[in-house]
C-alpha cells in the first residue's frame, strides 16, 4: 500500500470517535472529504475496514488490524519528526506533558512552574487538549505522559493515580434550593441545567453519573462548551452545574457558589491520574518529571493550602539542555 499519514490519521479519528461526522473536527476535513480517504483506503487494501451493515459504528477484523498498522505508522512517523525538530533546534531532549483543558488551567500551571524553577536546564512543554485528541498524541508518541481526570483509560495505556476529585453540584447562593440542607431529586428539574458539549470527556463521565444514579435534570437545559463559563454562569444563577472541587474551591470558600446535596444520592469523585502509552519507553527526564508530579498532585490533596512540595532535586540528574516552559 502507498498511502499517507495523513490518510492515517483521518482513519485513527473517524475510529477514536467512532463516526465520520465527529472526526471533521478533529482532522479538520469536511464529512465528504473524510469519507473519500477512508474509501481509498479500503480501494488500496483491498478489504473493507468499516462494517456498513451495522447502525453503529463496527470495525472489521481487517479494519483493527489496519487501525493498529495506523497508530503505529503514525506514532513513528511523529516521533521521527520531534527528534529531527530538536535536533534542528539545538535540543536533544524535552519532556511533552498532554493535560485535559480543566487541568492543564487549573492545576498544572503552578505545578510546572516550580518544577522548571527546580530543574532549570529542562524544557518542558505543556499542550491542553480535549481528552481524545490527548490519548491520540500519547499514541502518537507526540506527548511523553499526560494527567487527566477520567474513570478510566483506554486498553493500551497505564495509569498512575494521584488522587480523588470530587464533583460539586453548584448553584447560586441567591437561588431559593441554596437555603436547603438537602434536596430532593425531583426539586434539580425546577432549575435550569448547565451542560457541557457532548463528546468532552468531562462531560460524559457527569452525564454517566447521572444516568447511574436515575437522577432526572431540567429540561430547560443550556450547553456551555468551558469549564470557567459554566461556573461563572452558575455564580450568575443562570442554573445549576457539576464541577471538579478544583474549580469551584475558591467559590465555596467566598460563599458565591453553593454546593447542593441530592438526599440519598452521592456523585462519585472523578480520578485524577497520569497515563502514558505502554509500548513508549520513557526518557529518565520523562521519569524524573512524573516522580515531581506524583509527588506534588498527590500532596495537593493532603493540604489545605497551595504550597507546593519539591524535594531536594540538587542530586538529580542535570540535563543539558536550555530551561524553557511553553504552554500550548
Amino acid at each position: 500500500m502507498d498511502v499517507t499519514t495523513d490518510y492515517l490519521r483521518t482513519f485513527i479519528a473517524v475510529c477514536e470517535w467512532k463516526s465520520f461526522s465527529l472526526a471533521t473536527a478533529r482532522v479538520h476535513k469536511s464529512q465528504a472529504a473524510i469519507s473519500t480517504q477512508i474509501a481509498k483506503l479500503e480501494e488500496q487494501a483491498g478489504s473493507k475496514f468499516i462494517d456498513r451493515s451495522q447502525r453503529q459504528f463496527k470495525l472489521t477484523k481487517a479494519g483493527k488490524l489496519f487501525l493498529n498498522f495506523a497508530r503505529d505508522v503514525v506514532s513513528r512517523t511523529d516521533a521521527a519528526q520531534s527528534s529531527l525538530a530538536a535536533l534542528k533546534n539545538g535540543n536533544s531532549e524535552q519532556v511533552r506533558i498532554g493535560a485535559t483543558r480543566s487541568v492543564g488551567i487549573y492545576l498544572l500551571p503552578e505545578v510546572i512552574g516550580s518544577i522548571a524553577k527546580s530543574l532549570p536546564h529542562l524544557k518542558i512543554t505543556v499542550m491542553s487538549r480535549a481528552r481524545p485528541a490527548i490519548y491520540e498524541s500519547l499514541q502518537q508518541g507526540a506527548v511523553d505522559l499526560a494527567v487527566v481526570l477520567a474513570e478510566t483509560v483506554p486498553r493500551g495505556f497505564y495509569s498512575v493515580p494521584l488522587r480523588s476529585e470530587p464533583l460539586c453540584l453548584v448553584i447560586s447562593p441567591k437561588h431559593p434550593l441554596a437555603s436547603k440542607k438537602v434536596i430532593l431529586r425531583e426539586e434539580l428539574q425546577t432549575v435550569p441545567f448547565i451542560y457541557g458539549m457532548k463528546g468532552n470527556g468531562f462531560s460524559d463521565l457527569v452525564d454517566e453519573a447521572f444516568e447511574k444514579r436515575h437522577i432526572l435534570r431540567s429540561t430547560e437545559s443550556i450547553s456551555i462548551s468551558d469549564l470557567r463559563a459554566r461556573r461563572e454562569a452558575a455564580r450568575a444563577g443562570v442554573g445549576v452545574t457539576v464541577l471538579p472541587y478544583f474549580i469551584v474551591k475558591e467559590e465555596i470558600r467566598r460563599k458565591t457558589l453553593r454546593v447542593l446535596t441530592i438526599k440519598e444520592v452521592g456523585l462519585p469523585d472523578a480520578k485524577l491520574m497520569i497515563i502514558g502509552a505502554q509500548r513508549h519507553s520513557p526518557h529518565t527526564n520523562v521519569e524524573l518529571v512524573k516522580r515531581l508530579l506524583v509527588e506534588n498532585l498527590t500532596a495537593g490533596n493532603r493540604r489545605q493550602d497551595s504550597v507546593l512540595y519539591l524535594p531536594d532535586v540538587a542530586a538529580l540528574p542535570a540535563n543539558k539542555l536550555t530551561a524553557r516552559l511553553k504552554f500550548d
